[in-house]
């Protein structure tokens, strides 16, 4: 429990931090401190009936969310450029997918048009390229940290028992 909490302070400390590198263990450890307190966020919300503990939930974690993948990508040698040109692809592939899906759906790629097809195409092609763009990001948040300094700078190895962390930018 002690790594979860460390991890998810780390995270939250540095909610706009985009520079360094995050540890693998890091970087999950922090994850599961999110997902737990999502799952409290849930059943509060449940119970009281109204979808505000969640959003709370959600726009307090989405960006220290995503400034800690960035720090995971770059402890594996990924450049801010490359990773923001995944998540690009992966949210317009998301997009394209949606839009054909609700044209088929309402209709306005019927058959007798012979717009159907076409939208079947895009469809499986957006499909695709979002599951691929996806393996691609999960690989990168699953490997192995680049030995030694990188161009982000030192490896920073997960140690909830180190008090005198000098790489902790606290805002």
């Amino acid at each position: 429990m002690k790594k979860i909490i460390f991890a998810t302070k780390d995270m939250l400390r540095n909610y706009f931090r985009i520079n360094g590198r995050l540890s693998r263990a890091g970087y999950w450890w922090a994850v599961l401190g999110y997902v737990i307190i999502s799952v409290i966020c849930s059943l509060i919300s449940m119970a009281l009936d109204t979808e505000i503990p969640v959003s709370v939930c959600g726009l307090v974690f989405f960006i220290p969310l995503f400034t800690a993948a960035l720090r995971r990508y770059h402890d594996c040698g990924w450049s801010t450029s490359r990773v923001i040109l995944l998540y690009v692809l992966n949210f317009l592939f998301g997009w394209v997918t949606l839009g054909s899906l609700v044209s088929m759906i309402l209709g306005f790629a019927s058959d007798s048009m012979g717009l159907l097809g076409g939208s079947l195409l895009v469809l499986g092609i957006c499909l695709i390229g979002n599951m691929v763009v996806t393996i691609i990001m999960f690989v990168g948040l699953f490997k192995r940290s680049e030995p030694g300094e990188n161009r982000y700078g030192m490896p920073n190895p997960f140690d909830p028992d180190a008090d005198d962390r000098t790489d902790v930018v606290d805002l």
